[in-house]
């Protein structure tokens, strides 16, 4: 097993649960941070370290990133809805992700998988690629989110010195699905066929990569 530890953020989401779980078969060495600690049964049968972290709460962000090497930012508010959408979406997303390099620079982490979305992206050309640019539609929270985010993570990165790369995902399948996103829900039926997410290895950043990507 590596003797580095890998920190994957929203560890028991969809696509955080599916990746700790990549990661352990890997033969990592996986910390798993969650909001709360009540509910353990996404980690049932799987090795790997799982401790409490808000990315809105840099004093737990510190306690879980000691010793980590190699942190796959996944933790965000996905929601289109919200009685506040500037605060509970937006400043959730944007203010996380200041809190995840500011506190991943403190500790002294190298590498940085952060998770973004294809909502960033300018789909006024298709096919939707990141040679298009950021999104320019500002209507939706969300899209403001990882719009500005993305970005964000894209600037600390090259401040901190931090080996960054930033993946946009579109709506995904996974074997594992112990909490569904907005997207899953809209389609329950894609979940019986069961099928598990496919990433593509980069040997040079030893991290997991799919669909379209930026890096630092």
């Amino acid at each position: 097993m590596s003797k580095e530890i890998s920190l994957v953020t929203g560890a028991n989401g969809h696509l955080g649960n599916n990746l700790v779980r990549l990661l352990v078969a890997e033969n990592h060495n996986v910390r798993a941070s969650v909001r709360n600690l009540k509910n353990l049964s996404p980690f049932k049968g799987v090795a790997c370290e799982v401790v409490e972290a808000d990315i809105t709460d840099s004093a737990s962000l510190r306690k879980a990133f000691k010793g980590v090497t190699n942190l796959y930012a996944v933790a965000a508010n996905f929601s289109m809805w919200a009685k506040n959408p500037k605060k509970d979406i937006y400043d959730t997303n944007v203010q996380g992700t200041r809190n995840v390099f500011d506190i991943a620079k403190e500790c002294g982490i190298k590498n940085i998988v952060y998770i973004s979305s294809v909502a960033s992206l300018d789909f006024t050309t298709l096919p939707a690629s990141v040679t298009n640019g950021y999104n320019k539609d500002r209507r939706n929270w969300y899209y403001n989110s990882k719009n500005d985010s993305d970005q964000l993570a894209i600037a600390l990165g090259e401040k901190y010195g931090i080996r960054t790369v930033v993946v946009l995902p579109s709506a995904m399948i996974g074997a594992e699905a112990f909490k569904l996103s907005y997207t899953n829900n809209l389609s329950p039926s894609n979940f019986k066929r069961r099928n598990t997410c496919r990433y593509q290895r980069d040997p040079k950043l030893d991290f997991c990569k799919r669909c379209c990507a930026r890096s630092v």
